[in-house]
């Protein structure tokens, strides 16, 4: 794990995995598989800065590594850009883009459905229409008490609809593990307005339960499940229309799908943008071409982590002090000072727990202050 600090602050993180398979020691990404995005974590106006010290740590330790993965990195990302202008060996090498469908909202319903033909348009009105009549009932699950039986029964939902379907669904969906780590995060993010569990009903029972993630910018449409038995009333579609409604009253200016080009996504709408999958390594010494490397990161995709990069620690950073947690969620926040850090970062690298490492200087970092 690489930690960039602002003074006794943590300004970001790359969560990284370091694992060996034969001779190749191979970086990979923390959280993926099977997440749908992936970059380094800082407050926006920090990002660069972050990426910067990030890929400049790595290249001074190249002799630990071989190879590495990035996958799925965010629209906007600057990571793969950065490690490219980093020099001193990094060598990237850019693969297909991996199909992520996003909307850019318009500022009205009316202007949402005008982008649409007119066979999709009349398709989403009628099933909206259910639920606006009352046919299909719809509530947001807020209480934490009750956010256990929703998720254990979205659970139960989604494995029917894939079954139903011959569908191949993802192992670990199916797992107790899975449900109890999606229940901690949610039970974190409802609070805050961050995660929705909605439940729709029809015919008096639980019809279809979804869980799906928003910020003040932004709706990202995750996981759901309806009961096959109701498969002709359209639930999915009615809780795809109720987050860009939802979010275009809101002001939400972008309606993300996440991963994957199924057409229930593209269908909706002209998709607007897609992320960025890279292969990178360290040249002269990387052990293969980017087709050993594309096996290695198969395997690496099933393999048990062996262990984590050491830490970085900034005391220094040219950009204003950070307010990590008012900038991630996009709320307004009284602007710092900037402080008197001298436009230098002065990282020192450790051994976790170990903080007996000698300091070395890491310079241009760029200023966002």
């Amino acid at each position: 794990m690489l930690l960039v600090r602002d003074g006794p602050r943590v300004a970001g993180v790359a969560p990284l995995t370091l694992q060996r398979f034969g001779p190749v020691r191979m970086l990979g990404m923390l959280g993926k598989e099977p997440g749908d995005y992936w970059d380094v974590v800082a407050a926006p106006a920090d990002r660069a800065a972050v990426s910067a010290a990030v890929a400049e740590e790595l290249v001074h330790r190249r002799g630990e590594w071989d190879a590495g993965i990035l996958s799925c990195l965010v629209p906007d990302s600057a990571t793969a850009d950065v490690l490219a202008g980093a020099g001193a060996g990094l060598r990237i090498m850019h693969r297909s883009a991996v199909a992520c469908p996003a909307i850019v909202l318009p500022s009205t319903w009316d202007a949402y459905l005008a982008m649409l033909p007119r066979g999709r348009r009349g398709n989403l009105r009628r099933h909206l229409r259910r639920l606006d009549e009352g046919e299909v009932k719809f509530r947001e699950v807020r209480d934490p008490g009750e956010l256990p039986r929703a998720l254990a029964r979205r659970q139960e939902l989604r494995q029917l609809q894939w079954d139903e379907r011959g569908r191949s669904l993802n192992p670990v969906h199916r797992t107790d593990r899975f449900r109890a780590f999606l229940f901690k995060a949610v039970q974190a993010l409802v609070p805050v307005g961050q995660a929705r569990v909605w439940e729709f009903r029809f015919a008096g029972q639980t019809a279809g339960i979804y869980v799906n993630f928003v910020d003040s910018r932004s709706f990202y449409w995750h996981l759901g499940g309806f009961d096959p038995a109701h498969a002709a009333v359209g639930i999915g579609k009615i809780a795809i229309a109720t987050g860009m409604r939802q979010s275009i009253e809101k002001g939400r200016a972008r309606y993300d799908f996440t991963r994957g080009p199924e057409p229930h996504k593209t269908g909706t709408a002209p998709p607007t943008d897609k992320p960025r999958r890279s292969w990178w390594g360290v040249r002269g010494r990387a052990r293969g071409p980017p087709s050993s490397a594309r096996a290695a990161r198969t395997r690496a995709e099933r393999a048990r982590p062996l262990g984590a990069l050491r830490t970085v620690s900034a005391e220094s950073i040219s950009a204003e002090p950070m307010l990590a947690a008012d900038r991630l969620v996009g709320r307004p926040a009284a602007r710092p000072q900037a402080g008197s850090h001298g436009g230098q970062w002065h990282p020192h690298a450790s051994a976790a727990g170990d903080e007996s490492a000698s300091p070395r200087e890491v310079h241009d970092a760029p200023h966002h202050g």
